[in-house]
């Protein structure tokens, strides 16, 4: 029988998850703004952006799980 209740491993699993994004986003936007000095696309740019804001997604709802972990009310009575 599994049990729905939030645990704190789910919460570390999303933080270390969003770990790598955390490094390598501000590396590809960095990438993607020296390869616009060159008149290249705005790939590598829009690729940064959208692995930073994944990253920060990732990271909320891992503090999120976290955090109801910790703050959660156990309303059942054995």
């Amino acid at each position: 029988m599994k049990n729905n209740k939030p645990t704190i491993f789910n919460g570390l699993k999303y933080l270390a998850i969003a770990l790598p994004f955390l490094f390598f986003a501000p590396i590809v936007i960095t990438i993607g703004f020296k390869a616009l000095k060159k008149g290249h696309t705005f790939l590598w740019l829009l690729l940064g952006i959208i692995l930073a804001i994944a990253a920060m997604t990732i990271t909320a709802i891992g503090i999120l799980k976290i955090s109801n972990y910790l703050f959660e009310k156990d309303n059942e009575k054995d």
